[in-house]
């Protein structure tokens, strides 16, 4: 018995799980003719593409501030100050790719506002490099998911 438990643990530690990400799992489907995978590889890819773009623009928007972003204090980022900035650099870059984005001016004030209570007020901290200083390129990640998963949907 002692035997047969010890050789089913080994087994059972030899099988490594194997990981399989979103894409992989949509393109075998569609490979296999499942049309709807096929559709939603399509849409999967495009959100990939733009990822990537505010990924790269959002490093390019913190090399540009880092240092020079504007401050409540020595410490404290003006969230609320830079949000307009960052969706209007995010708007223009997108624009250039292609996209059809519009930007809620009305909309944008409040938005800044809740978004800088929500951080500086609310939870205290906010995206920080090693040195503690504000990661103007995370903010700027935050920002646009704020406006578009939060904002424009309240």
């Amino acid at each position: 018995m002692n035997a047969v438990l010890i050789s089913l643990l080994f087994a059972v530690a030899a099988v490594q799980p194997h990981a399989i990400s979103v894409e992989d799992f949509l393109e075998r489907e569609c490979n296999r003719g499942v049309e709807k995978d096929c559709g939603k590889l399509a849409d999967l890819k495009k959100q990939l593409v733009k990822q990537e773009r505010i990924q790269t623009r959002a490093v390019l928007f913190g090399e540009r501030v880092n240092g020079k972003g504007p401050m409540l204090d020595a410490k404290t980022p003006n969230l609320e100050a830079v949000y307009p900035d960052v969706m209007h650099d995010h708007i223009q870059y997108e624009s250039e790719a292609g996209e059809v984005l519009t930007l809620d001016e009305i909309r944008l004030p409040s938005c800044a506002n809740h978004y800088h209570n929500h951080w500086v007020n609310k939870k205290l901290w906010w995206p920080t490099d090693d040195d503690r200083k504000p990661d103007w390129a995370s903010i700027y990640v935050f920002i646009v998911d704020h406006y578009y998963g939060f904002c424009l949907k309240s």
